[in-house]
């Protein structure tokens, strides 16, 4: 029972990949910044939207402020609609159907004034496709990754250069999504100098299927729900933790040593029983809000007052639950809910609402702890965009229609990038056209200089640089205009 306990939080329940971790909990990464104190421990939190979202929408405003928390209600582009604009212009047959919005107050000043905002970044080469929108986000490198399972990247990630550089344990680097498949690939390479030994953390936050996990292990055939019932769940057991670590050390000092080139990702026991504990909090909880809160806020309106998380607020809840836990100096995190524009131009709308309020919680969650205020940066751009075009799917009575990606067309390519934090300029909006590099045909800034900023912050550009040019990539830049 021990033993089967202990493989359900490893496993599938949790959906966690794992990484090898260094032998003892090392320091923070510390680098030299220009601040008052010297030297200063930096995080990074990447966030990516996933699922394509345009500039036309989101900074232009084209269908009114859909991200009036990152944007205000003024677009910042022109070309697509002038003055202050109102609510997303949903299509009446559509209003009359959908589930009402659970969001927060929209905050009085957008959070672009608080930092440094590029309106025109480039996503400027591969497919406009979701791995390798996010194996560019996750690596600083353009590729061609095939939407699969088992695909890696061919150089490392910032989840390796992190670890391997700064002797950090799997711990310290954290890529939280909640669609797993070829997202989960993303943790770790395939490049022999780093793999699956520094991957970072894996964590898909609890869907709905997650809660009925503790009752069908329960062993229980049926449940009585009445007013104050306590519904199964998985109990946070010290001795039956211990039992089950004892076995695994003894069945595991009989079985041979996993391969240094073993491309299954492993943990050590430390770090192991901190995602383990991790875990059974959640697990262990018979209200069920450790999986997710009707206070977090934002999602869908339920008929009797509940909320129903969307996948980018549970994402960002649990986000927020390793953040305030781990405190990490890496984190990625992939915002899926727009991906529904295919099929559904209303829904885009609706979604990058929801996209636009957890960003802004998640961002209040930061600067509620001191320590991730005075040392958090939080970089924020569209993974890539969408067509130009509509599709043809679902026409609504406004005359629009479903959108796609990946041919690779402006509205594909040209997105935006958002940083906040304590090393980012304020009130700072740019769009340069004179960016200079060998190979670099758009002269201007690219997705891949968001995440060459990052690894600067973090102090590992250099070692980014190092190993794209070995591989014979073009390598992003700093983008010095927008750190202080």
């Amino acid at each position: 029972m021990a033993l089967s306990r202990r493989n359900f939080l490893r496993g599938g329940l949790g959906a966690v990949g794992l990484a090898a971790a260094g032998s003892a909990l090392a320091p923070l990464v510390r680098i030299r910044k220009a601040v008052a104190g010297g030297l200063t421990t930096r995080r990074v939190i990447v966030v990516g939207i996933g699922g394509g979202l345009r500039r036309r929408e989101s900074l232009g405003m084209a269908e009114g402020a859909t991200m009036p928390n990152l944007f205000g209600t003024t677009p910042l582009v022109t070309g697509y609609a002038t003055g202050s604009q109102g609510a997303p212009r949903i299509a009446p047959e559509y209003a009359q159907i959908a589930q009402p919005l659970a969001m927060p107050a929209v905050r009085p000043v957008p959070l672009y004034k608080q930092g440094s905002l590029i309106t025109n970044l480039r996503y400027a080469d591969g497919p406009p496709g979701h791995l390798q929108g996010h194996g560019c986000l996750l690596s600083g490198f353009y590729n061609r990754l095939e939407n699969r399972a088992d695909a890696r990247m061919p150089v490392p990630t910032i989840f390796e250069i992190h670890r391997q550089k700064a002797s950090a344990p799997a711990t310290d680097a954290w890529y939280i999504s909640q669609v797993g498949g070829f997202y989960r690939a993303l943790i770790a390479s395939e490049n022999p100098a780093y793999g699956p030994r520094y991957a970072g953390i894996y964590l898909q936050p609890p869907g709905a299927m997650s809660p009925l996990m503790p009752i069908i292990t329960s062993g229980k055939r049926s449940l009585t729900l009445t007013a104050g019932t306590q519904l199964p769940s998985i109990p946070a057991d010290a001795a039956e933790d211990a039992a089950a670590q004892r076995l695994s050390a003894i069945l595991d000092g009989n079985s041979p040593e996993f391969e240094r080139a073993d491309p299954i990702v492993h943990l050590t026991a430390e770090d192991n029983a901190k995602i383990q504990g991790h875990l059974s909090e959640i697990y262990a909880d018979g209200t069920f809000q450790s999986y997710f809160p009707d206070s977090f806020g934002i999602g869908m309106r339920q008929q009797d007052g509940g909320i129903d998380g969307t996948p980018d607020a549970r994402t960002v809840y649990h986000a927020e639950r390793v953040l305030s836990k781990f405190k990490p100096s890496v984190m990625a995190i992939t915002l899926l809910d727009v991906d529904v524009c295919h099929g559904d131009f209303n829904g885009y709308l609706r979604n990058q609402q929801l996209a636009d309020a957890c960003v802004n919680h998640l961002w209040n969650f930061i600067q509620a702890d001191p320590e991730l205020a005075a040392t958090t940066t939080m970089i924020v751009l569209p993974e890539h965009g969408r067509h130009l075009f509509f599709n043809g799917n679902n026409p609504d009575s406004l005359g629009r229609s479903g959108i796609d990606h990946g041919q690779g067309d402006n509205g594909d390519r040209d997105v935006w990038m958002l940083a906040l934090g304590p090393d980012i300029k304020p009130d700072n909006v740019i769009a340069p056209t004179n960016v200079s590099q060998p190979g670099r045909t758009t002269n201007r800034y690219e997705t891949i200089d968001a995440v060459m900023t990052a690894m600067n912050i973090l102090g590992h550009d250099g070692k980014l640089t190092e190993e794209l040019s070995d591989f014979g990539a073009r390598p992003g830049l700093v983008v010095g205009e927008v750190i202080r």
